[in-house]
């Protein structure tokens, strides 16, 4: 603990209550880290074997999200395969500003593939299309902020280091341009948050739409509608350690911030 107090002490100049804290908080984020990992690999793996399972009413992913959409009166919302690029940053989605779903088709892919998590996802999918288009708010400003949420995250250390190094190199002392860049990792992250804490409304309202829909319209028998549920349950326990970590790291940019208009005083 005295060599944790002391890096953070070389780190950041905190001593402490402070120092105690911002320790204790990393800790955690890094088991929050782990225990994020781990939900998604449970989450790939439920997908993965449910992708194995043919579906009794023989539809593809794609076929299925349609076939909803329309039975919503829906025809404007169009359904495609999804890119390389686009698979790799958003995976199976709906685009709010296209109205266009677009399903898997390389790498666990479910466009065209007739089995139970082509079904679960597409109707999903196709289910939170629908929300937006009868004005969600939560759906519409969660499918605004994707981009933000995806990368907030992750630009939020590279753009506080980066005002960080400025300072050290250019300014040799801690100027505004460090506050700065914490302002625009703050707002990055609070993007993030939010598309997170939104997250889980969101996907269980859809998720339950989906299974309603599925069972009204004979797409999936009782076993099936089982098999979905699991995946979609997986999903949303992954989405609330999610959100615990974001919370974690707001909390610690807050200490950051605390520790460092203390050293100014």
């Amino acid at each position: 603990m005295n060599e944790l107090m002391e890096l953070v002490y070389n780190k950041l100049g905190a001593t402490g209550g402070l120092a105690v804290a911002y320790i204790i908080v990393s800790i955690l984020i890094v088991i929050m880290g782990i225990v994020c990992l781990v939900l998604e690999i449970r989450v790939w793996l439920m997908y993965s074997d449910a992708n194995k399972i043919g579906i009794s009413s023989r539809m593809s992913g794609m076929d299925a999200a349609r076939y909803v959409l329309d039975q919503a009166g829906l025809n404007r919302v169009k359904v495609r395969k999804a890119g390389f690029i686009r698979e790799a940053l958003f995976g199976n989605y709906y685009n709010v500003a296209t109205k266009t779903i677009y399903l898997r088709s390389w790498l666990g892919r479910i466009d065209d593939r007739q089995t139970v998590t082509a079904m679960a996802l597409g109707v999903q999918k196709a289910a939170i299309a629908r929300m937006c288009e009868e004005g969600d708010q939560q759906a519409i400003i969660r499918g605004r902020l994707s981009l933000i949420g995806i990368f907030g995250p992750i630009l939020f250390i590279p753009v506080v280091l980066i005002g960080a190094l400025i300072d050290m190199l250019l300014m040799d002392s801690i100027t505004a341009i460090s506050y700065v860049s914490m302002a625009l990792g703050a707002l990055l992250l609070i993007a993030g948050f939010i598309v997170t804490m939104l997250n889980i409304p969101v996907e269980k309202r859809a998720n339950k739409l989906a299974l309603k829909m599925m069972r009204e319209y004979g797409l999936a028998n009782g076993e099936e509608l089982q098999v979905m549920k699991g995946v979609y349950d997986a999903y949303i326990l992954s989405y609330i350690a999610q959100f615990i970590l974001e919370v974690l790291r707001i909390v610690q940019w807050i200490l950051e911030v605390a520790i460092k208009l203390k050293k100014e005083d």
